[in-house]
């Protein structure tokens, strides 16, 4: 398989990152009145445009290849527990399969990095630079990254 001049084995994550979302009605039969859409639903990423199942398919693929099974088992299980809008385990699971593609557990800006982190990944402490803070408003102290 190759995607933008990218050999299946090539692919990184970074290339499947999603940028945002894209989604076009294609017209299926009839004329007039009678014309059926159907809307097809997709991801842009670094390889271009792909339709969302061929991008869950491919980022799958590479997370089996890295062997990264059981973190993408834990992004799952933080969606669904510290995100409220998603409803669907369809959504749960896309968006976690989101959050896998841009490496966010690894980005000490992420807003959930200290939760997901202290719960899923405690070594990532070892070398974490954290500092604590004291809220001005309500005087509650809290642990943020340096970043």
């Amino acid at each position: 398989m190759e995607l933008s001049g990218k050999r299946g084995e090539d692919i990184t994550f970074a290339d499947l990152r999603v940028h945002y979302g894209t989604g076009r009605s294609i017209h299926v039969s009839g004329t007039g009145r009678d014309k059926k859409f159907r809307y097809r639903y997709g991801a842009m990423t670094d390889l271009g445009d792909l339709e969302i199942s061929k991008w869950k398919s491919l980022i799958n693929a590479l997370i089996e290849q890295h062997g990264e099974q059981e973190i993408q088992r834990q992004l799952r299980q933080w969606s669904k527990a510290e995100c409220p809008w998603l409803r669907s385990d369809d959504e749960i699971e896309e968006y976690a399969l989101r959050l896998h593609a841009a490496r966010i557990f690894d980005d000490p800006a992420w807003a959930g990095y200290i939760t997901f982190n202290r719960q899923y990944r405690p070594e990532v402490f070892e070398t974490a630079r954290l500092i604590w803070i004291k809220a001005s408003c309500c005087q509650k102290a809290g642990q943020i990254t340096e970043t």
